[in-house]
């Protein structure tokens, strides 16, 4: 029997990205539902380390960085739940419940609490969370500072595949697997869809001239086909992209941008002590394409 609260892991479908552009690390992220989710970006500070990330309030999943100048974003490749996550989404939300059900964005927000950048991706591995038999974060995440990035790779059935990034290599990643094939998408219009996605990021974040230009890149329309784009406007199989993030590691910069008609951004929840200089800027924006 599948748990309720497996069924509503939150692994976000999306793009996400790294790569350097004006000589400054950059992780990107284009993320996709089938639902309109509830989202605020929390500015905090966590046992000491400043953090900031974006929170889906419904599904309590996460993804920012840290003062350290360490991000985190991720892809699933439990694409079968994130399928499932959108009819059950509704159906809490007809019930008037809000409910944590995701531990990924628990064991997020635990590595951004890291001060070193390998200490993050252990916690990424190994953190259990409220779950002891769901260990480490799963699906493609991207942990980078601003010197280092690396991949990490694992499912509850695959053991985790670290990849280093070279210093100037773009690096995209979707929904099917590539340390392991036969994870997530692996046949079908779906499989076709995410290694379009993928080719046309890093065909964008290839011939990237300033970061300015990164998220209304990954945001046009690239194909005629809606459901191929990495920023996925109304199709046929219901996943459209509510938001995007991108993150400068260098000089520690948080922008947020949410689409208005895929999505409800119910603010800036700014946690910092009275007084407390950030260390951090954040940047939220708000578009539509409806």
């Amino acid at each position: 029997m599948i748990k309720l609260r497996h069924l509503l892991h939150d692994l976000s479908e999306c793009v996400i990205a790294r790569c350097r552009v004006d000589g400054n690390t950059i992780l990107a992220k284009n993320r996709d539902r089938m639902y309109a989710p509830d989202l605020e970006v929390v500015h905090e500070l966590v046992d000491g380390v400043e953090v900031v990330y974006m929170r889906d309030v419904l599904t309590d999943w996460s993804e920012g960085m840290n003062e350290n100048g360490i991000g985190i974003v991720n892809a699933s490749l439990m694409v079968g739940f994130d399928e499932k996550e959108g009819d059950l989404a509704k159906d809490k939300a007809k019930k008037g419940k809000n409910g944590k059900p995701s531990y990924d964005g628990l064991k997020i927000r635990k590595a951004l609490e890291q001060g070193k950048l390998s200490k993050a991706i252990r916690s990424i591995i190994n953190f259990k969370g409220e779950d002891e038999d769901d260990v480490g974060v799963k699906g493609m995440t991207i942990v980078s500072n601003a010197q280092h990035s690396f991949i990490i790779e694992m499912t509850t059935k695959h053991l985790p595949t670290i990849k280093r990034v070279q210093p100037d290599q773009t690096i995209t990643r979707t929904n099917h697997g590539v340390a392991y094939p036969d994870t997530g998408y692996t046949g079908g219009i779906k499989r076709q869809s995410s290694k379009s996605r993928q080719q046309i990021a890093y065909d964008v974040l290839s011939d990237i001239s300033s970061q300015e230009h990164i998220l209304d890149a990954l945001s046009k329309q690239h194909d005629s086909d809606k459901f191929m784009n990495p920023y996925r406007r109304d199709n046929s199989y219901g996943f459209t992209t509510s938001s995007q993030v991108m993150m400068d590691l260098n000089n520690l910069k948080f922008e947020f941008r949410h689409d208005a008609g895929n999505s409800t951004f119910k603010g800036l929840v700014n946690k910092l002590p009275q007084g407390y200089e950030p260390k951090i800027q954040v940047v939220v924006e708000t578009t539509s394409d409806k």
